[in-house]
């Protein structure tokens, strides 16, 4: 460096004394240090360490939130040539106690709100350790106020010097492996790496940079104070880490540099895109025209016209010039993006063992989406490369840790040749760009031999599936494979606030679709074959890594669903609505332990159709009405508990006197609400004109299909002229409805009528078509129950009900599990089903392709069935209609 960091200081206590050098924002109040407060709190309080025995080469340690006196705390001890140990505060008392003990702490730093946590170390102590709280508390330690207003005005610092391979930080590592070893980092390698990323990066005295990243980790510690104080800028330091708050804070602050993690940028590059979407079509099309535009002209003219063309969209990012981005592995397309959105972004990579930071990705190079190439003083090279040049990073160079803190095994393992092996795995491109694909330790090896790397996994799911908020995919033994091999499995943290917003109870089913529907577009192998869903937070380190040996044990004791997952602890009810609730809720059988906060989906365990029958108990129970609509806002026991007292308009009955569950039955023969009655006269109201029209329609499809597809016609003679009955097939494919339709004659298009996914029938043409064709909306989370009463209705007018039982597109050609709503239609009307069987329209289009191939179709009647009415259950019924569906499959397979 230049210049010894104390005389940076000296300069800047002189060139601008009253320039805030670091700040605190934190739930509306701010606490400034200017320039001048901090020299003379780091010279009083390097005075107090000295008078309290502390000597150079001791070692003091540092327990604080980020906090502007973290800094002074930092500074005093370097004043004193101290070995500094900043403590990771989120470790168990029992974890820091062994650290304290473990590196020969003399004297420790603490802040009021980790007072609690210092006692309990303290007892865990042989003898108590001198310390310090940087606040108003006094308990058996310094006062903090009293030792800087006794400190002359005139500051006076250092009180020693370091040699360059002197130890000035021992940073313990929070890795992912859960095994924190304390790296020794000298006095040289930390200079040497600030000067290095000050000649790389272009940052001034006039920069304002936004903290949120713990200072205990080292990115934190050089990018958001040792190298920002050193040039003279502010740091302003955010007690949160919320995406509104540090919005907000861009904005009223002029902050021009943010340094994070991964997981930020992910969030906001989700939201943004998030709203493009809930814009109008015309919106979403110029949006798109010009990010098409700012694209090309990034890739091939190296010219960025983005924060011109969305200059809305940074408006609320204020005078913001840089982001930084660094930590864990950045997804290519989420950087890409922010940077065709107009946003100057950076990518740095490297660890505590290297001093924080090895390379640094520029988008003007054109290494966006890698983490660009070393740093002058580094040397990088790829271990065992395999046949796609993937190996494990090697590091050398003098910015290297002198080893872990009284661990040469360790040392030894991780340091050999004069190479650190980084345990990352990753590749260097032609222009020797190192793109970092995953950690050795982490690399998924299955049977086949191949490799998976679940980072990548876990963001190309993430990036298109809005209902995931976190993810970790593992490798699990696949109990359903004929030989030993692994599968991939996932633990998710669904987005719960997405889904309200969406108005989805059922995420698990949700979930599956997506995850099912993204797969296809993976390698086989690449696939993820199951998942569990998980309430809490994926436990992390402080740079947001998954801890994937954590999870992995809890998938393996039952318990990765984190509180969800454990068998929930048992509430007494507050008043007698919640006793009632809870009571019918045991009753189902579903749990016999129940608490408000339980889930009803999630916990309780109730599907689509059971939730419905379970809340018309509820408002038979309670003689209360709750809307379709209403209901989607109930997700857990107390939402449900609180929307029955909102409605409760009496005493509600003595138990013994208040009735048995509603049944299916009772729910399709009550009277229609107006509401209902509405949807009958736009939906299944005859029309014989738009009768001939669609009829004309299906003819012409016929002609297409027989031109394209060679469509052909099987048991035709099963479609009968004694009405009512349902046509029930399987779903391969959205060709199906289309080329179904063609099949039919003109008297069973004139009485046809669908139960369909509302998604597919929300606009205003789709649900003017839908309407024509007789389709009533279906959704597993709004009017499911109007869906099935108006179907009942339609049969009651001598309708025919086309409905596919499987409730989507199968995901793989073959016949899934039926859903329950055709059975309870036909067992409660006591109708016909005739089964159905579509060949072909799989390997035509299948769900998850963009593709059209042109494949041959076969569609196939069967006889009718009918159910034994009091004799044959919904699930009965529902086994007898798909074994006739599977039987039409087969025959038609084997021919």
């Amino acid at each position: 460096m230049a210049m010894d960091f104390f005389e940076k200081l000296h300069s800047h206590l002189e060139a601008f004394p009253d320039r805030t050098a670091l700040q605190l924002l934190s739930e509306g109040k701010r606490e400034s240090y200017s320039f001048r407060r901090i020299a003379h709190e780091i010279s009083a309080l390097s005075r107090y360490l000295q008078a309290r025995g502390v000597k150079p080469g001791d070692t003091v340690g540092i327990l604080m939130e980020n906090h502007p006196r973290w800094g002074i705390a930092f500074l005093a001890a370097q004043s004193l040539g101290a070995r500094i140990v900043p403590f990771d505060i989120l470790h168990t008392t029992e974890t820091l106690a062994g650290l304290v003990r473990h590196v020969e702490c003399v004297f420790l730093i603490c802040s009021d709100q980790q007072f609690e946590k210092l006692t309990e170390i303290q007892q865990q102590l042989p003898e108590p350790l001198p310390g310090l709280l940087a606040g108003m508390r006094q308990e058996c330690y310094g006062h903090w106020e009293s030792i800087v207003e006794e400190a002359p005005d005139e500051p006076e610092f250092p009180l020693a010097r370091y040699r360059d391979e002197d130890t000035l930080l021992l940073v313990y590592t929070s890795g992912t492996t859960g095994d924190p070893k304390g790296v020794m980092l000298s006095y040289g390698s930390v200079n040497l790496t600030v000067d290095a990323v000050l000649r790389a990066i272009r940052v001034s005295p006039e920069d304002h940079i936004l903290s949120v990243l713990p200072l205990y980790h080292m990115l934190a510690l050089m990018a958001n104070f040792l190298i920002p104080l050193y040039l003279g800028a502010t740091v302003t330091y955010l007690d949160v880490l919320d995406a509104q708050r540090i919005l907000k804070c861009f904005r009223e602050e002029g902050i021009t540099i943010f340094v994070c993690v991964p997981q930020f940028f992910y969030l906001v590059h989700r939201r943004i895109f998030k709203e493009v979407d809930n814009q109008s079509f015309l919106k979403r099309y110029v949006f798109r025209r010009l990010f098409a535009i700012s694209r090309f002209c990034n890739n091939s003219l190296r010219f960025n016209p983005g924060r011109r063309f969305f200059s809305a969209i940074h408006r609320n990012f204020g005078n913001l010039r840089l982001f930084a981005v660094g930590g864990a592995r950045f997804d290519r397309e989420v950087a890409q993006d922010f940077q065709h959105l107009g946003f100057h972004i950076i990518q740095a990579y490297g660890m505590t063992e290297t001093t924080a930071v090895c390379t640094v990705a520029f988008p003007e190079t054109g290494a966006l989406g890698s983490v660009g190439e070393p740093l002058p003083h580094v040397r990088l090279k790829i271990e065992d490369p395999d046949e796609h040049g993937i190996g494990e990073v090697i590091v050398g160079g003098e910015h290297l840790m002198q080893g872990y803190w009284k661990n040469p095994e360790a040392t030894a393992e991780t340091c050999r040749n004069g190479w650190l092996h980084t345990g990352d795995l990753g590749r260097l491109d032609a222009q020797g760009f190192l793109h970092i694909t995953g950690r050795k330790k982490e690399v998924i090896v299955l049977s086949s031999g191949k490799n998976i790397y679940p980072e990548e996994i876990e963001q190309a799911y993430e990036k298109q599936c809005p209902f995931i908020k976190e993810m970790c995919v593992l490798g699990v033994p696949d109990t359903g494979a004929s030989e030993e091999q692994e599968k991939l499995h996932a633990v998710i943290v669904p987005d719960f606030d997405y889904l309200k917003s969406q108005q989805i109870v059922n995420a698990q089913e949700m979930i599956r679709y997506m995850l099912e529907t993204i797969s296809q577009k993976f390698p086989p192998y690449k696939r993820v074959r199951g998942f569990e869903i998980r309430r809490e937070p994926l436990p992390r380190t402080t740079t947001r890594k998954v801890k994937r040996f954590e999870v992995q044990k809890e998938v393996e004791a039952g318990t990765a669903g984190g509180t969800a997952a454990e068998a929930p602890a048992a509430a007494q009810p507050r008043d007698a609505v919640e006793q009632r609730i809870f009571q019918l809720i045991r009753e189902t059988g579903k749990t016999a332990v129940v608490n408000p906060k339980m889930s009803l989906e999630l916990d309780c365990g109730f599907d689509s159709l059971e939730r419905v029958e379970f809340l018309s108990t509820i408002q038979e129970t309670f003689q209360v009405h709750i809307s379709d609509e209403a209901a989607t806002e109930i997700y857990t026991v107390q939402d449900l508990t609180e929307a029955v007292r909102g409605r409760l308009s009496g005493e509600i009955q003595d138990e013994e006197n208040a009735g048995a569950s509603v049944s299916w039955g009772e729910l399709l023969r009550r009277p229609l609400s107006e509401q209902e009655e509405r949807a009958i006269d736009k939906i299944l109201r005859r029309r014989p004109f738009t009768e001939l029209i669609y009829f004309g329609c299906t003819r012409l499809i016929w002609v297409i299909g027989k031109v394209f597809y060679r469509l052909r016609f099987e048991g035709q003679e099963h479609l009968g002229s004694n009405y009512p009955y349902m046509i029930c097939p399987n779903h391969l494919s959205f060709l199906d409805g289309f080329l179904l339709s063609a099949a039919l004659p003109l008297r069973v298009i004139r009485r046809l009528f669908f139960l369909g996914y509302s998604d597919y029938f929300g606009g205003p043409v789709m649900s003017f078509l839908g309407s024509r064709i007789k389709v009533v909306p279906v959704d597993a989370d709004r009017h499911l129950r109007q869906a099935l009463r108006l179907g009942a209705h339609g049969i009651d007018e001598k309708l025919v009900l086309c409905v596919f039982p499987e409730g989507e597109r199968s995901i793989d050609g073959s016949l899934k599990v039926f859903r329950k709503g055709p059975a309870i239609l036909a067992v409660e009307l006591g109708i016909p089903v005739v089964p159905a069987a579509m060949l072909g329209t799989y390997e035509a289009w299948s769900r998850g392709s963009d593709r059209f191939r042109f494949r041959p179709v076969t569609i196939r009647f069967g006889p009718p069935i009918t159910p034994e009415p009091g004799r044959e259950s919904y699930e009965e019924f529902n086994q007898r209609l798909r074994h006739a569906v599977q039987e039409l499959i087969d025959q038609g397979q084997n021919r």
